[in-house]
């Protein structure tokens, strides 16, 4: 990694990255910070217009990552930030280019170090409010942090459409076809996992069934799709919103044409403004480009995702800098797995925790 150093702020003009890979910090350090409390810091100091305090901010493991001046170390910064100081080796995601900005949250072509000072005002007024017994003032002459804006992203599966009722219904149909007891098919779908061609692999194998794997997986997306239930509840929550001034999309991995089958199947093709689909990208989430095409096409930078995935929904729509609502269906959360900004039972549960935000005067999504 080179720096080149601009003048007394040491603010830095260029950096090039060598990366993907382990990279040692040559005269630079970095800060890596947990991704909700780094959107805290993020939007606190985007809001000190004219300062250019916030440069480039890479995803690192599950950090968001600020690169600083040499020498940042001191005064100690507060958990929950990690300080890495130059000379060590860090694990960084590959050089961004337009377009194809693998692993990076911001990515300037001008200065590239977060002011640090400021920074780590921010980040222990953030630690005071999580931390009561050591609570300390944040400084007084910060904005508070910018509240996202009322844009919602939905997943698709189990999340805006009952996938078990519709993988019953196929199941009922392929049972009477084949000769395969639907208690077999439910005991190959737990034994797979939604691993689709290992499932068909499995029943084709075991009942001899003729027809091709591609086949048998192509007709499953088909039909799974035409069988997805309209839940007309779900409509009409997602239409109350819409009518209270929310802009909503949909971002799910799967199969374009099988995944625009399903909304149309369940009624939901009409009240989305953007519906991105993995296979129209060829990237899934929880990679983050796949949520920044969809805040680019609501020409928007926030905004919240609703989903039942831990990883693919929660985990990459933190690390796009979304706020996240998870729903778990009843499910305990993991303790290994980083807490959801909101947890709810259901998606018509999510649709009113939206209209309580909406209450708090969330600015308008454009």
């Amino acid at each position: 990694m080179n720096v080149s150093h601009g003048g007394p702020a040491l603010l830095a003009d260029t950096l090039t990255l060598p990366g993907p890979g382990s990279v040692r910090l040559d005269g630079i350090d970095v800060v890596l910070v947990n991704p909700g409390h780094a959107r805290q810091a993020v939007a606190r100091l985007d809001a000190l217009g004219g300062l250019d305090a916030v440069g480039t901010v890479f995803a690192h493991q599950d950090a968001w990552g600020f690169f600083l001046p040499e020498g940042s170390g001191e005064p100690a910064w507060p958990a929950p930030a990690r300080y890495v100081q130059a000379g060590s080796s860090l694990i960084l995601p590959p050089a961004p280019r337009p377009g194809r900005a693998t692993g990076w949250i911001r990515w300037s072509q001008r200065r590239i170090y977060t002011a640090p000072l400021l920074l780590h005002a921010v980040l222990t007024g953030s630690a005071a409010r999580h931390h009561p017994d050591e609570r300390q003032p944040a400084p007084p002459h910060l904005e508070p942090a910018l509240p996202p804006a009322k844009v919602a992203f939905f997943d698709l599966d189990s999340t805006l459409t009952d996938h078990a009722t519709s993988f019953q219904r196929w199941a009922g149909e392929f049972s009477a076809r084949y000769g395969i007891t639907p208690q077999e098919l439910d005991e190959a779908e737990v034994r797979w996992a939604g691993q689709r061609d290992q499932f068909f692999a499995d029943l084709k194998d075991t009942h001899k069934i003729p027809a091709s794997l591609a086949g048998l997986h192509a007709q499953y997306r088909k039909r799974t799709a035409e069988l997805v239930p309209h839940r007309p509840q779900v409509c009409t929550a997602l239409r109350s919103l819409r009518d209270s001034g929310w802009r909503l999309g949909v971002i799910t991995n799967g199969d374009p044409a099988a995944q625009r089958r399903k909304l149309r199947s369940a009624r939901l093709d009409d009240l989305f403004e953007a519906v991105v689909i993995s296979g129209e990208y060829g990237i899934r989430k929880p990679e983050p480009r796949l949520y920044r095409i969809a805040l680019d096409a609501l020409d928007t930078s926030s905004g919240f995702m609703i989903g039942d995935d831990l990883d693919a929904d929660m985990s990459g729509g933190a690390r796009a800098g979304l706020r996240t609502v998870w729903v778990s269906g009843g499910r305990q959360l993991p303790a290994s797995s980083p807490a959801p900004d909101h947890t709810v039972h259901t998606v018509l549960d999510a649709a009113a925790v939206l209209h309580q935000l909406s209450d708090a005067k969330l600015p308008a999504g454009r």
